[in-house]
């Protein structure tokens, strides 16, 4: 019998499974994304954001898959694809990149990050982890217990605080609600107090466990966003009146728009006298439990039930990579509780299997570069990063209020500032430097009032790059662009 000859055309998959292709492409690769680092970071374009409408993208794209087909054996992509990409991509890297709170990723990683998408553990059960598995469990043991939450801590790793935050609060709904909602369904509707400047994946979360609007409690904060304490007993009780069952206190670490860090002691010790479950927010602000210079914000979450930790934010990782961290390792097992045969031996705590705490069941072996920089640096290497943004951000802080027609809407507590033109339409002035560059800043809005923001994630960023950021930002207020 003749045996079978490997086909030659270009969209067989053999071509694309070589050792050769593979190794072709990956030189490729190396020399152009290292020379994108070095453009970007020697700020080569006129611009951070290459700013056009949506709209306009979406033919483009649409417009190169008419011309579907033509590459060579071998090629899983057009030769200038990748150039489009990079041409037309948020260039985070340059030190000019003061906007939404994405890290700016620590090169090296991205190799780490290639083997391990080759390697694709997806680390649901044991077997599909026996590397990444251990890994993620003796360092997340040894990060919850540096954070202070005791010799019975731990956590995992999950795709983004949203998840975290939900995962955080089921457990919370076995621990503290009336009944096995799990098993049973809810028997009562029940309620979660929180900032009214909270996160929105909070009031998601409670929605997605079927608690309606009703569920989250919004307690009004202090001028400066910080949670009222009288507030907050108020809440509890108005809320308990109205029939919910209030299981859970959370506390900002910090708040999205403008890095105010929530009194954790107090609430703490509210939901203690309250017998409710305490889980901190800290998916941004949370990294600073690293740095000796700026943790006393964070005093109070070592006594937290539950928080939620970003990696990819002020650490340097690639998102996405979230730690969930419990102050009883146990209380991870208490979110999900599923019989399924097919991966499971038995319903035992098994922490080999992740997939027994996680929402995922196919995850990332987010574990590798989280273990890779632990192991290699300690807290050390991620403290010198929070110093440094945060440093930033207090740099930025003292040269805007040293123009006397800005505002500074609070000393920053993280690496996030808050800023607005006396005067100005500051929604168009941030859309006019969007638009027209080079830096890229965002917005937040609060009492009706739109304020600049930025949060200062790029540790290359220079003294030099944020007086250019005000000073562009004023030569715009004065032009043509923005006026009506």
């Amino acid at each position: 019998m003749k045996a079978c000859s490997k086909p030659d055309i270009p969209h067989h998959w053999s071509n694309f499974y070589t050792a050769k292709a593979f190794r072709k492409s990956g030189g490729e690769m190396v020399e152009r994304l290292a020379e994108y680092l070095a453009e970007s970071q020697a700020r080569r374009k006129d611009f951070v954001l290459p700013y056009t409408p949506p709209e306009e993208r979406l033919v483009y794209w649409k417009s190169r898959l008419k011309e579907k087909g033509g590459v060579e054996a071998g090629a899983l992509w057009k030769a200038n694809m990748l150039e489009e990409v990079l041409a037309q991509s948020n260039r985070l890297h340059d030190p000019r990149y003061a906007g939404h709170q994405v890290a700016i990723p620590l090169p090296q990683l991205a190799w780490l990050q290639a083997a391990t998408a080759l390697l694709n553990n997806g680390m649901a059960i044991d077997e599909m982890g026996p590397a990444s598995s251990p890994m993620e469990e003796a360092v997340m043991q040894e990060i919850a217990q540096f954070m202070g939450l005791g010799s019975a801590s731990g956590g995992i790793l999950c795709h983004g605080g949203t998840l975290a935050n939900l995962t955080a609060l089921l457990a919370a709904r076995q621990r503290k609600a009336t009944g096995n909602a799990w098993k049973d369904g809810s028997e009562r509707k029940c309620a979660v107090l929180v900032s009214e400047h909270a996160h929105y994946c909070v009031d998601r979360a409670v929605r997605v466990m079927g608690w309606g609007e009703a569920g989250t409690v919004k307690v009004r904060t202090l001028s400066n966003h910080q949670i009222d304490p009288e507030s907050l007993r108020e809440s509890l009780t108005e809320a308990t009146a109205q029939g919910l069952e209030v299981i859970a206190v959370v506390g900002n670490a910090c708040t999205t728009s403008t890095g105010t860090f929530d009194d954790l002691e107090v609430l703490a010790s509210f939901a203690q006298q309250n017998d409710l479950w305490f889980h901190v927010d800290g998916a941004h602000g949370a990294a600073q439990v690293f740095s000796e210079r700026n943790n006393a914000s964070l005093k109070g979450m070592e006594k937290a039930d539950s928080v939620a930790m970003d990696f990819h934010k002020m650490l340097g990782v690639p998102a996405l990579c979230t730690g969930l961290f419990y102050r009883n390792g146990s209380d991870a097992y208490a979110a999900f509780s599923q019989e399924a045969a097919y991966l499971y031996e038995n319903e035992q705590e098994e922490w080999w299997n992740l997939s027994k705490r996680t929402f995922e069941c196919t995850k990332r072996m987010l574990s590798v570069a989280v273990f890779g920089i632990w192991e290699a640096h300690g807290h050390k290497l991620w403290e010198s990063l929070v110093n440094r943004l945060i440093d930033r951000a207090q740099t930025a802080a003292r040269s805007i209020e040293q123009r006397p027609h800005w505002e500074l809407f609070a000393q920053p507590q993280s690496n996030i500032v808050c800023f607005r033109l006396k005067g100005a339409d500051n929604a168009a002035l941030r859309h006019a430097m969007m638009e027209h560059g080079p830096h890229y800043i965002v917005k937040t809005v609060f009492d009706g009032e739109t304020w600049l923001r930025c949060t200062f994630q790029n540790p290359i960023t220079e003294d030099s790059d944020i007086e250019s950021l005000l000073d562009r930002l004023e030569e715009l207020a004065e032009s043509e662009i923005i006026q009506p």
